[in-house]
């Protein structure tokens, strides 16, 4: 009677917690929503005192409207390192570069298409990346103390692990444009904030401070100190109405015909970038089988996409590097929970000889693969922009501005073949004069509108000044 009243209750249990309707809600718009956060990444280059920093950076953000736009609120495209290797000696501002747009398992070209400084918000164009969202022209202003849900990333180090959180709104900044958010989000950007009903509020970023009279922008550049969202942690979610005009010019320019024509092509995998793993994981244990002469290694999900089984993941030791390659072959996860997300995976390595050392807490990844197929200009990847100064001090002044190979064009190229090399400065390409105007986008079209053989004007350190010519 004791064991019939026992599995009585359990399945009691079972049935509550299945009929949970605030909890089929959750699951229900985290299917729903969750594939229209995607990851920007870009990265930053200045030179200071000689020396090139690159700095690699990375973002979340939202997929909205038409023409695959992605919406990033209040972001730091200075870029951290290389913004501080400027302020030191004589250096160039940073330049960012490589922007690119991850999601659905795709790489895609990004390219700036809209900014709303007043909003602190910026659009990119990510290239045949999908429809995205609609978002309301307005919303109601919910009531204080109101639930709502944020979907998006967690990026207190730009390292955007999936989040999933409730949080409530606790102040009405300004009637219909901004809303204070409870600290229960920690701190985000570009995160998506719904309703329980599934009705798209906005975005979670942050309102511009107010620049003080002779202050320099200080609460601006502290994130806002002077605003009156700084009780809330400078969490503030914009409604449309905030960015409705950028949204609709971000639309408008990302259709103009030529507008991706400066950005690499789509490639089916991003490429490789030790910030942005596909799936992170660390190891749970790992036990030797005297049977199978093997190790059963099992791992927590961490963030990322689950690997398939019978894919690999990398274990990787203390220094990074990949200690061993293992096939996935079993999923985990809450047998008590319909559709509930695997949060363990395991599989065997071989090890007849116990000579396998994988130790609780390493951490394990899936890696993107390079992406092959984007070479750059005919070998040359990396410029930097180099402005009247340095030209003066280590070019002899023959020109104002020109863009600098970071590094040796690749082996048997066209470029390599001409004899660039890294430090060269070009300052004119064919006849086309390098402008201290010219940013980078522009040079990199200027390149890429070149046919057939072309002659590159080049600099090297002392002023010594030649062409080259470049073959197709």
């Amino acid at each position: 009677m004791t064991r019939l009243l026992s599995v009585a209750l359990l399945a009691l249990c079972a049935t509550a917690l299945h009929a949970d309707p605030k909890a089929e809600q959750l699951r229900n718009l985290l299917a729903k929503f969750e594939s229209k956060v995607v990851t920007l990444t870009w990265k930053t280059r200045a030179s200071a005192m000689g020396q090139e920093t690159v700095t690699e950076n990375s973002a979340t953000g939202v997929l909205v409207g038409e023409g695959g736009l992605v919406l990033l609120s209040n972001q730091p495209f200075a870029g951290n390192l290389a913004g501080m290797a400027s302020m030191f000696g004589r250096g160039t501002p940073p330049v960012n570069e490589e922007f690119a747009l991850h999601g659905a398992g795709k790489q895609f070209a990004a390219v700036e298409a809209a900014e709303n400084k007043d909003a602190n918000v910026r659009f990119y164009g990510g290239k045949d990346a999908g429809n995205g969202l609609s978002l309301p022209e307005k919303a109601e202003v919910p009531a204080l103390g109101e639930e709502v849900v944020i979907i998006g990333a967690f990026d207190a180090t730009l390292n955007f692990a999936r989040f999933f959180r409730v949080a409530r709104l606790n102040a009405v900044i300004e009637e219909g444009k901004y809303y204070g958010l409870d600290g229960s989000i920690a701190d985000c950007l570009g995160a998506l904030v719904v309703t329980l009903d599934g009705k798209v509020l906005g975005v979670v970023g942050q309102k511009p401070g107010k620049e003080e009279a002779g202050g320099g922008g200080i609460g601006r550049m502290l994130g806002g100190l002077n605003d009156p969202s700084k009780a809330l942690g400078n969490r503030v979610l914009f409604t449309p109405a905030v960015f409705a005009d950028t949204h609709k010019a971000a639309q408008a320019k990302v259709k103009e015909e030529g507008f991706f024509s400066g950005a690499s092509k789509p490639v089916d995998q991003p490429g490789e970038n030790p910030a942005t793993p596909l799936f992170e994981g660390t190891v749970a244990s790992a036990t030797w089988r005297e049977k199978t002469t093997d190790v059963w290694v099992l791992i927590d999900v961490k963030s990322g996409d689950v690997p398939a089984k019978g894919s690999k993941v990398e274990i990787r030791g203390s220094d990074g590097k990949t200690l061993y390659e293992l096939t996935i072959s079993q999923h985990y996860n809450d047998m008590t929970q319909p559709n509930s997300p695997v949060d363990q995976i395991g599989g065997a390595l071989a090890d007849p000889d116990k000579k396998v050392k994988i130790e609780k807490g390493m951490r394990v990844v899936v890696m993107p693969k390079p992406a092959s197929n984007v070479v750059g200009w005919r070998g040359m990847e990396r410029f930097m922009k180099i402005e009247k100064d340095i030209m003066d001090a280590s070019y002899g002044g023959k020109a104002k501005a020109g863009f600098q190979l970071g590094q040796n064009p690749e082996k048997d190229s066209q470029t390599r073949n001409a004899g660039l090399k890294s430090g060269d400065v070009i300052i004119k390409v064919g006849a086309t004069q390098v402008t201290e105007e010219m940013d980078l986008k522009a040079f990199l079209k200027l390149l890429e509108d070149q046919k057939g053989e072309v002659t590159l004007t080049i600099l090297r350190r002392g002023g010594e000044q030649s062409e080259v010519k470049v073959a197709e």
